[in-house]
C-alpha cells in the first residue's frame, strides 16, 4: 500500500521513537542550538525523537522511572534507540549535595540495570547509547555562580 493510499483509507502513520532519557543536560536539549533540537532536526521526517530530561535526577531516581517510560509492547510502541544521559547530579559531592550525590559504583550498577532492562524490553543493546557528563570547569562554574548571585558553588543549581 503507498503512502498516498494509507493516508486516504486513515491509517495512522507512525515512525520509528528515538527516547532521549537523562537529566537537566536532556531535558533542556530541545532549546535552541541544543543537543535534541539538532536531533531531532537530523532525524525529521525519519523518527520521532521524544525528550524524557528529568531534571534534577540521579540515576538511583532513573532507575526506577525507566519502565514507567518503556514497556514491553508491539511493534512501533518501543524505541528503535534511547540515549542515557545521566552523572552530572550523580557526581555531586556527598557532604554539599547529598540527596543528589550517588556513589561512583552505585552510578555503574543503576547504569547497568537501565541497560539490562531496556535489554529485557527488545531494545538492543547496539541502540542503547550512555552519554558521559560533561567535564566541569571548576573556576568558570564559580564565576557563574557569582554572577548569579550565589556565595557558593554548591548552592548554585542550573
Amino acid at each position: 500500500m503507498s503512502l498516498c493510499e494509507r493516508a486516504a483509507s486513515g491509517s495512522a502513520l507512525l515512525w520509528p521513537r528515538v527516547l532521549l532519557f537523562g537529566d537537566s543536560i536532556t531535558q533542556f536539549s530541545f532549546q535552541q542550538g541544543g543537543w535534541g533540537s539538532l536531533l531531532a532536526d537530523r532525524l525529521v521526517r525519519k523518527c520521532d525523537v521524544l525528550n524524557r530530561g528529568f531534571s534534577g535526577y540521579n540515576t538511583r531516581w532513573a532507575k526506577i522511572i525507566l519502565p514507567r517510560l518503556i514497556r514491553k509492547g508491539p511493534g512501533m510502541e518501543n524505541p528503535v534507540a534511547v540515549t542515557i544521559f545521566f552523572g552530572a547530579n550523580d557526581s555531586s559531592l556527598k557532604d554539599e549535595n547529598p540527596k543528589q550525590h550517588v556513589p561512583l559504583d552505585e552510578y555503574s550498577a543503576n547504569l547497568r540495570d537501565m541497560v539490562q532492562y531496556l535489554r529485557s524490553v527488545d531494545v538492543p543493546r547496539e541502540r542503547v547509547i550512555l552519554i558521559t557528563p560533561p567535564p566541569l570547569c571548576e573556576a568558570a562554574w564559580e564565576k557563574e555562580c557569582v554572577l548569579k548571585g550565589e556565595e557558593q558553588a554548591s548552592a548554585c543549581q542550573s
